[in-house]
């Protein structure tokens, strides 16, 4: 009897878990374009297999939890429903009856988010032995590329770089997109949707309306704590009803404050109207001293 074939090992892989049917050849075709050698398809996955995007349906929406157990380290997830109420651990969640066209901008939009993600970790991972650390400082930023490499030095001075630059990057990017450009939820998902959500970021900051404003970032660091704040000058939001709900919307479920409050920092406070944010992290002896 011929002996089963080995299961091909692939690193920050695709997986795909959909119901044969024409969404399932849809996602398949595009992929295929440039992801092929990365798109896993079968039931079980070797265990040095690791992942960056995956795609269920409800048929397979079990393999989440398995999923999880393979992150790659910016693991992002879209989930096709015929209820999209449901409460998924999905990053986007889309009806099964979604048209090609958004199913396209919604895969884009996800391997984005997770390439940027993984381009931080490894911008902190090269620059952790090139900078001193940080004790105070107060810092200017306007565009989401300011967020992002902003996020990066202040997290060098702090302990688990990796986890405070990606949450650090999520409280940054909000306080810009969110806050002094006005581009709420529904509008997120919509802009993201139609493929067209970076365009409306880039006309926002060239926009007169919006071109001036900055996020002030202040950081302090003391021997057992470090405290960092974000403003933006935008209105606000209902951050008590955001933190409290576990409501599920269509589309881009938007889990950054949440990852931030669960996975980056000690606390996370929201002061005012909503437009000020303060984290803070807690310095164990270990490692009290420079990172």
């Amino acid at each position: 009897m011929a002996s089963e074939r080995p299961q091909k090992v692939v690193k920050d892989g695709i997986w795909i878990r959909l119901a044969k049917g024409p969404l399932a050849e849809a996602v398949h075709a595009y992929l295929a374009e440039t992801f092929q050698d990365a798109i896993v398809t079968s039931a079980t996955l070797p265990d040095e297999t690791t992942l960056g995007l995956v795609i269920v349906d409800d048929e397979h929406r079990d393999h989440l939890v398995r999923a999880t157990a393979h992150n790659a380290g910016a693991l992002q997830v879209i989930h096709f429903t015929a209820d999209t109420s449901t409460d998924s651990r999905a990053d986007f969640v889309l009806p099964a009856d979604v048209d090609i066209g958004s199913v396209r901008s919604v895969l884009r939009a996800a391997k984005e988010f997770h390439d940027q993600v993984m381009t931080l970790k490894a911008e902190v991972a090269r620059r952790k032995s090139a900078i001193g650390t940080i004790m105070t400082g107060q810092f200017v930023l306007r565009t989401l590329d300011e967020a992002r490499n902003l996020a990066t030095m202040i997290a060098l001075a702090c302990p688990n770089s990796d986890l405070v630059a990606i949450g650090l990057q999520e409280l940054l990017i909000n306080a810009v997109e969110h806050g002094n450009l006005e581009i709420d939820a529904a509008m997120k998902q919509e802009l993201l949707m139609a493929g067209r959500w970076r365009d409306e970021i880039e006309a926002r900051l060239r926009d007169p309306e919006y071109s001036d404003r900055v996020v002030i970032v202040t950081f302090q660091r003391s021997e057992r704590i470090i405290s960092m704040t974000v403003q933006d000058e935008g209105a606000g939001f209902d951050h008590a009803g955001h933190l409290a709900s576990n409501a599920p919307t269509e589309g881009y479920r938007g889990r950054g404050i949440t990852m931030a409050r669960d996975l980056s920092f000690t606390s996370l406070t929201y002061h005012g109207a909503g437009n000020l944010v303060e984290a803070t992290i807690l310095i164990d002896a270990e490692n009290a001293s420079v990172n």
